[in-house]
Protein backbone atom coordinates (compact mmCIF):
# COMPACT_ATOMS: atom_id res chain seq x y z
CA UNK A 1 0.00 0.00 0.00
CA UNK A 2 1.16 3.30 -0.86
CA UNK A 3 1.45 6.11 2.13
CA UNK A 4 -0.53 8.98 1.14
CA UNK A 5 1.35 12.26 1.70
CA UNK A 6 0.05 13.69 4.69
CA UNK A 7 1.34 10.53 6.30
CA UNK A 8 5.03 10.77 4.59
CA UNK A 9 4.57 14.66 5.91
CA UNK A 10 4.00 13.31 9.39
CA UNK A 11 7.43 10.64 9.01
CA UNK A 12 9.41 13.97 8.52
CA UNK A 13 8.73 15.13 11.83
CA UNK A 14 9.52 12.14 14.19
CA UNK A 15 12.72 12.62 15.42
CA UNK A 16 15.41 11.24 13.13
CA UNK A 17 18.57 9.01 15.04
CA UNK A 18 21.18 8.53 12.89
CA UNK A 19 25.47 7.80 12.99
CA UNK A 20 28.23 8.86 11.11
CA UNK A 21 30.77 6.99 11.31
CA UNK A 22 34.58 7.49 10.80
CA UNK A 23 34.58 6.03 7.11
CA UNK A 24 32.00 8.57 6.36
CA UNK A 25 29.01 6.14 5.23
CA UNK A 26 25.70 7.47 7.33
CA UNK A 27 23.65 5.12 9.09
CA UNK A 28 20.16 5.62 10.42
CA UNK A 29 17.29 4.31 11.94
CA UNK A 30 14.36 3.17 10.40
CA UNK A 31 11.82 4.91 11.91
CA UNK A 32 12.55 8.43 10.96
CA UNK A 33 13.76 10.56 8.18
CA UNK A 34 17.62 12.33 7.61
CA UNK A 35 17.10 16.15 6.99
CA UNK A 36 18.39 17.82 3.85
CA UNK A 37 20.02 20.09 5.95
CA UNK A 38 21.98 17.68 8.03
CA UNK A 39 22.40 15.14 4.57
CA UNK A 40 24.01 18.32 3.22
CA UNK A 41 26.19 18.99 6.31
CA UNK A 42 27.78 16.21 6.35
CA UNK A 43 28.59 15.95 2.93
CA UNK A 44 30.04 19.33 2.65
CA UNK A 45 32.00 19.87 5.40
CA UNK A 46 34.59 17.52 4.10
CA UNK A 47 34.31 18.01 0.98
CA UNK A 48 37.29 20.48 -1.05
CA UNK A 49 37.20 22.35 -4.25
CA UNK A 50 38.70 20.25 -7.01
CA UNK A 51 42.11 20.49 -8.07
CA UNK A 52 42.12 23.90 -10.87
CA UNK A 53 43.49 22.69 -14.59
CA UNK A 54 44.85 24.51 -16.95
CA UNK A 55 42.54 25.27 -20.66
CA UNK A 56 42.47 27.08 -23.52
CA UNK A 57 40.35 29.34 -23.46
CA UNK A 58 37.63 28.34 -25.53
CA UNK A 59 37.91 24.58 -23.82
CA UNK A 60 37.81 26.78 -20.52
CA UNK A 61 34.25 27.72 -21.63
CA UNK A 62 31.19 26.82 -19.02
CA UNK A 63 34.14 25.50 -16.21
CA UNK A 64 34.45 27.77 -13.09
CA UNK A 65 37.66 29.79 -12.92
CA UNK A 66 39.70 28.49 -9.54
CA UNK A 67 42.06 32.56 -9.93
CA UNK A 68 41.03 36.02 -10.16
CA UNK A 69 40.88 36.60 -13.48
CA UNK A 70 43.12 39.90 -14.03
CA UNK A 71 44.36 42.27 -16.80
CA UNK A 72 47.70 41.47 -17.46
CA UNK A 73 48.83 44.73 -18.50
CA UNK A 74 47.36 48.12 -19.91
CA UNK A 75 44.91 47.49 -22.84
CA UNK A 76 45.25 48.27 -25.18
CA UNK A 77 48.90 48.59 -24.35
CA UNK A 78 49.67 51.23 -27.40
CA UNK A 79 46.96 53.81 -29.43
CA UNK A 80 45.15 52.01 -31.55
CA UNK A 81 42.59 52.83 -34.42
CA UNK A 82 39.07 52.83 -34.25
CA UNK A 83 38.33 53.51 -38.04
CA UNK A 84 40.31 53.33 -41.25
CA UNK A 85 42.27 56.13 -42.71
CA UNK A 86 45.37 57.94 -42.15
CA UNK A 87 47.58 58.19 -38.58
CA UNK A 88 48.72 61.67 -38.65
CA UNK A 89 49.62 64.34 -35.82
CA UNK A 90 46.85 66.62 -35.12
CA UNK A 91 49.76 69.55 -35.04
CA UNK A 92 50.78 69.27 -38.27
CA UNK A 93 46.97 69.64 -39.29
CA UNK A 94 46.37 72.93 -38.04
CA UNK A 95 44.42 75.13 -40.56
CA UNK A 96 43.56 72.52 -42.81
CA UNK A 97 40.46 72.74 -44.72
CA UNK A 98 39.02 72.64 -48.22
CA UNK A 99 40.52 76.08 -49.58
CA UNK A 100 43.57 75.13 -47.91
CA UNK A 101 44.40 71.68 -48.06
CA UNK A 102 48.04 70.13 -46.31
CA UNK A 103 50.20 68.12 -47.59
CA UNK A 104 50.48 64.58 -45.90
CA UNK A 105 54.21 63.02 -46.76
CA UNK A 106 54.64 61.06 -43.95
CA UNK A 107 50.91 59.96 -43.29
CA UNK A 108 50.34 55.91 -43.19
CA UNK A 109 47.23 54.16 -43.66
CA UNK A 110 45.98 51.72 -40.28
CA UNK A 111 42.94 49.71 -40.40
CA UNK A 112 40.70 49.63 -37.00
CA UNK A 113 42.38 47.59 -34.30
CA UNK A 114 46.00 48.49 -35.50
CA UNK A 115 48.58 49.91 -33.05
CA UNK A 116 49.26 53.69 -34.31
CA UNK A 117 52.81 54.74 -35.72
CA UNK A 118 54.94 56.67 -33.38
CA UNK A 119 54.49 60.30 -33.47
CA UNK A 120 51.27 60.24 -34.27
CA UNK A 121 47.92 61.26 -32.33
CA UNK A 122 44.90 60.78 -34.37
CA UNK A 123 43.29 59.09 -37.28
CA UNK A 124 41.91 60.89 -40.13
CA UNK A 125 39.43 59.72 -41.79
CA UNK A 126 38.67 58.92 -45.70
CA UNK A 127 36.80 61.75 -45.99
CA UNK A 128 39.24 64.00 -44.74
CA UNK A 129 42.15 63.59 -47.13
CA UNK A 130 41.81 63.57 -50.82
CA UNK A 131 44.46 61.84 -53.25
CA UNK A 132 44.44 63.65 -56.27
CA UNK A 133 47.06 65.00 -58.86
CA UNK A 134 49.56 62.14 -57.34
CA UNK A 135 49.68 63.33 -54.12
CA UNK A 136 47.76 63.31 -50.99
CA UNK A 137 46.26 66.50 -48.68
CA UNK A 138 44.15 67.14 -45.64
CA UNK A 139 41.37 68.60 -46.48
CA UNK A 140 40.33 69.53 -43.03
CA UNK A 141 41.56 69.68 -39.13
CA UNK A 142 41.36 66.90 -36.39
CA UNK A 143 41.61 66.86 -32.59
CA UNK A 144 44.12 64.66 -30.66
CA UNK A 145 42.69 61.90 -29.97
CA UNK A 146 40.22 61.80 -32.93
CA UNK A 147 39.77 58.30 -34.47
CA UNK A 148 41.50 56.24 -32.03
CA UNK A 149 41.39 54.49 -28.68
CA UNK A 150 43.81 55.45 -26.47
CA UNK A 151 46.12 52.90 -24.44
CA UNK A 152 44.91 51.83 -21.13
CA UNK A 153 41.02 52.80 -22.55
CA UNK A 154 39.62 49.35 -21.83
CA UNK A 155 41.68 48.70 -18.60
CA UNK A 156 44.75 49.13 -16.36
CA UNK A 157 47.27 46.36 -15.67
CA UNK A 158 45.96 44.15 -12.64
CA UNK A 159 41.96 45.41 -13.16
CA UNK A 160 39.75 42.97 -12.50
CA UNK A 161 37.41 40.96 -15.41
CA UNK A 162 36.47 38.15 -13.27
CA UNK A 163 36.78 36.71 -9.84
CA UNK A 164 37.60 33.24 -9.08
CA UNK A 165 34.37 31.43 -8.74
CA UNK A 166 32.64 32.59 -12.03
CA UNK A 167 31.80 30.33 -14.84
CA UNK A 168 33.73 30.88 -17.92
CA UNK A 169 31.02 32.30 -20.55
CA UNK A 170 32.05 32.82 -24.39
CA UNK A 171 32.55 36.35 -23.85
CA UNK A 172 34.67 36.08 -20.73
CA UNK A 173 37.10 33.84 -22.78
CA UNK A 174 36.68 36.31 -25.66
CA UNK A 175 38.15 38.90 -23.15
CA UNK A 176 40.51 36.23 -21.99
CA UNK A 177 42.44 35.94 -25.48
CA UNK A 178 42.11 39.32 -26.48
CA UNK A 179 44.41 40.36 -23.25
CA UNK A 180 46.86 37.65 -23.77
CA UNK A 181 45.82 34.94 -22.11
CA UNK A 182 46.21 31.87 -24.01
CA UNK A 183 44.82 29.04 -21.04
CA UNK A 184 42.84 29.55 -17.80
CA UNK A 185 43.23 27.80 -14.81
CA UNK A 186 39.85 26.37 -14.23
CA UNK A 187 37.87 23.58 -11.81
CA UNK A 188 35.71 21.23 -13.78
CA UNK A 189 34.22 18.33 -11.25
CA UNK A 190 34.14 15.08 -12.89
CA UNK A 191 30.74 13.15 -12.27
CA UNK A 192 30.32 9.54 -13.01
CA UNK A 193 26.62 8.54 -14.48
CA UNK A 194 25.70 5.15 -13.86
CA UNK A 195 21.56 5.61 -14.59
CA UNK A 196 20.36 3.05 -16.33
CA UNK A 197 18.01 4.98 -19.42
CA UNK A 198 19.90 5.99 -21.53
CA UNK A 199 18.11 9.73 -22.86
CA UNK A 200 18.07 9.82 -19.14
CA UNK A 201 22.37 9.70 -19.05
CA UNK A 202 22.16 11.83 -21.78
CA UNK A 203 20.15 14.64 -20.85
CA UNK A 204 21.49 14.49 -16.96
CA UNK A 205 25.12 15.08 -18.95
CA UNK A 206 23.64 17.94 -20.79
CA UNK A 207 22.62 19.58 -17.64
CA UNK A 208 25.84 18.68 -15.33
CA UNK A 209 27.82 20.43 -18.66
CA UNK A 210 25.76 23.59 -17.26
CA UNK A 211 27.07 23.54 -14.24
CA UNK A 212 30.80 23.37 -15.15
CA UNK A 213 31.13 19.50 -14.63
CA UNK A 214 31.85 17.04 -16.88
CA UNK A 215 30.90 12.96 -17.47
CA UNK A 216 33.74 10.61 -16.86
CA UNK A 217 33.79 6.62 -16.41
CA UNK A 218 37.22 7.32 -14.94
CA UNK A 219 37.29 7.71 -10.97
CA UNK A 220 34.71 10.63 -10.30
CA UNK A 221 34.05 13.32 -7.62
CA UNK A 222 30.40 12.46 -7.30
CA UNK A 223 28.85 9.23 -8.62
CA UNK A 224 25.54 9.26 -9.79
CA UNK A 225 23.30 5.99 -9.93
CA UNK A 226 19.90 4.77 -9.39
CA UNK A 227 18.31 4.04 -5.64
CA UNK A 228 18.86 0.75 -4.95
CA UNK A 229 15.50 0.98 -1.86
CA UNK A 230 12.45 2.81 -2.76
CA UNK A 231 11.69 3.05 1.28
CA UNK A 232 11.60 6.83 1.84
CA UNK A 233 14.97 8.24 3.86
CA UNK A 234 15.34 12.18 3.27
CA UNK A 235 12.68 14.49 4.17
CA UNK A 236 13.28 15.88 0.71
CA UNK A 237 10.17 16.52 -1.36
CA UNK A 238 9.83 14.50 -3.76
CA UNK A 239 12.81 12.86 -3.38
CA UNK A 240 12.28 11.19 -0.42
CA UNK A 241 14.12 7.81 -1.82
CA UNK A 242 17.02 9.73 -2.27
CA UNK A 243 20.53 9.09 -0.29
CA UNK A 244 23.91 10.37 -0.02
CA UNK A 245 26.85 8.74 1.40
CA UNK A 246 30.66 8.36 1.08
CA UNK A 247 32.43 5.04 -0.71
CA UNK A 248 35.71 4.22 -1.45
CA UNK A 249 35.25 6.00 -4.48
CA UNK A 250 34.22 8.86 -3.89
CA UNK A 251 30.49 10.63 -2.77
CA UNK A 252 27.49 8.17 -3.89
CA UNK A 253 24.21 10.12 -4.73
CA UNK A 254 21.29 7.41 -5.08
CA UNK A 255 18.38 9.31 -7.43
CA UNK A 256 14.50 8.00 -7.37
CA UNK A 257 13.64 6.09 -10.85
CA UNK A 258 10.90 8.66 -11.38
CA UNK A 259 11.64 11.87 -13.34
CA UNK A 260 10.58 14.38 -10.67
CA UNK A 261 12.78 12.68 -7.73
CA UNK A 262 15.39 12.77 -10.17
CA UNK A 263 15.16 16.36 -10.64
CA UNK A 264 14.69 17.34 -7.39
CA UNK A 265 17.70 14.97 -5.85
CA UNK A 266 19.98 16.92 -8.86
CA UNK A 267 18.93 20.34 -7.11
CA UNK A 268 18.64 19.88 -3.86
CA UNK A 269 21.58 17.59 -3.59
CA UNK A 270 23.92 17.05 -6.86
CA UNK A 271 23.99 21.09 -7.10
CA UNK A 272 25.24 22.12 -3.61
CA UNK A 273 28.11 19.68 -3.97
CA UNK A 274 29.31 20.66 -7.57
CA UNK A 275 29.21 23.57 -5.97
CA UNK A 276 31.57 23.19 -3.04
CA UNK A 277 33.78 21.05 -5.93
CA UNK A 278 34.19 23.96 -8.34
CA UNK A 279 34.03 26.91 -5.77
CA UNK A 280 30.64 28.54 -7.66
CA UNK A 281 27.89 30.30 -6.24
CA UNK A 282 24.60 30.22 -7.95
CA UNK A 283 23.33 32.66 -9.21
CA UNK A 284 19.90 33.95 -7.32
CA UNK A 285 17.46 36.19 -7.68
CA UNK A 286 14.45 37.11 -5.33
CA UNK A 287 11.32 38.31 -6.27
CA UNK A 288 7.65 38.65 -4.76
CA UNK A 289 4.97 35.35 -5.06
CA UNK A 290 2.57 35.73 -7.06
CA UNK A 291 0.22 33.47 -4.56
CA UNK A 292 0.67 31.86 -1.50
CA UNK A 293 2.56 28.86 -1.19
CA UNK A 294 1.56 26.02 1.30
CA UNK A 295 3.87 23.81 3.34
CA UNK A 296 4.28 21.41 5.79
CA UNK A 297 6.50 21.07 8.95
CA UNK A 298 9.02 18.29 8.95
CA UNK A 299 9.76 17.88 5.48
CA UNK A 300 12.09 20.52 2.99
CA UNK A 301 9.78 20.56 -0.27
CA UNK A 302 11.06 22.02 -3.55
CA UNK A 303 9.32 24.36 -5.62
CA UNK A 304 9.32 25.05 -9.23
CA UNK A 305 8.89 28.99 -10.18
CA UNK A 306 8.06 30.58 -13.35
CA UNK A 307 8.15 34.16 -13.79
CA UNK A 308 4.46 36.44 -13.37
CA UNK A 309 5.04 40.22 -15.15
CA UNK A 310 7.69 40.17 -12.21
CA UNK A 311 6.87 38.09 -9.61
CA UNK A 312 7.09 34.35 -8.89
CA UNK A 313 4.33 32.00 -9.75
CA UNK A 314 5.48 29.12 -7.75
CA UNK A 315 3.74 25.42 -8.96
CA UNK A 316 2.86 23.42 -5.58
CA UNK A 317 5.51 22.50 -3.23
CA UNK A 318 6.78 18.68 -3.01
CA UNK A 319 5.28 18.46 -6.87
CA UNK A 320 7.29 17.79 -9.92
CA UNK A 321 4.79 18.00 -13.63
CA UNK A 322 6.16 17.55 -16.90
CA UNK A 323 4.18 20.94 -17.87
CA UNK A 324 5.34 22.66 -14.26
CA UNK A 325 9.21 21.28 -15.13
CA UNK A 326 8.70 22.72 -18.70
CA UNK A 327 7.97 25.93 -17.95
CA UNK A 328 9.98 26.57 -14.95
CA UNK A 329 12.92 29.06 -14.90
CA UNK A 330 14.26 28.56 -11.54
CA UNK A 331 13.41 26.54 -7.61
CA UNK A 332 13.45 27.58 -4.31
CA UNK A 333 13.61 24.75 -1.32
CA UNK A 334 11.05 25.48 1.14
CA UNK A 335 12.44 24.79 4.56
CA UNK A 336 11.21 21.93 7.01
CA UNK A 337 10.50 24.22 9.51
CA UNK A 338 8.50 26.50 7.54
CA UNK A 339 4.44 25.78 7.10
CA UNK A 340 4.14 28.22 4.11
CA UNK A 341 4.85 31.59 2.39
CA UNK A 342 1.86 34.10 1.88
CA UNK A 343 1.47 35.92 -0.83
CA UNK A 344 3.87 38.82 -1.94
CA UNK A 345 6.16 37.23 0.66
CA UNK A 346 9.67 37.97 -1.32
CA UNK A 347 11.61 34.42 -2.30
CA UNK A 348 15.05 33.94 -3.29
CA UNK A 349 15.46 31.37 -5.68
CA UNK A 350 18.16 29.44 -8.29
CA UNK A 351 17.99 29.37 -12.25
CA UNK A 352 17.58 25.90 -13.24
CA UNK A 353 19.29 25.64 -16.40
CA UNK A 354 22.29 27.94 -15.76
CA UNK A 355 22.50 27.82 -11.68
CA UNK A 356 26.15 29.28 -11.73
CA UNK A 357 25.38 31.82 -14.45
Amino acid sequence: MVAHRSDRRKAGTDRVRFRFHWSGFYTRDMNGLLALDDCLQRALAALEPVAPVLQPCDEAIGAVLADDLLLPCDFPVRDEALQAGLAVNSLDLVGAGADNPVPLTLARSVEPGQALPANTDAVLGDDGFDRSFGQTEALRAVHPGEGLRRAGHDGRSGDLLAPAGTRVSPRLALAATLAGYEQLPVRRPQVALQLPHLPHNRLVAAWLQRTGATTTTAPADLIICPTRSHRPGLALMPAETAWLETTASGLLLSVPRRFDGLVCALLALALPLLGRCSGAQPQQKTRPLARKVSSALGLTELVLLHTDGGDWAPSPPGTITLTGLAGACAFALIPADSEGLAAGTTLTATAIDQPFG
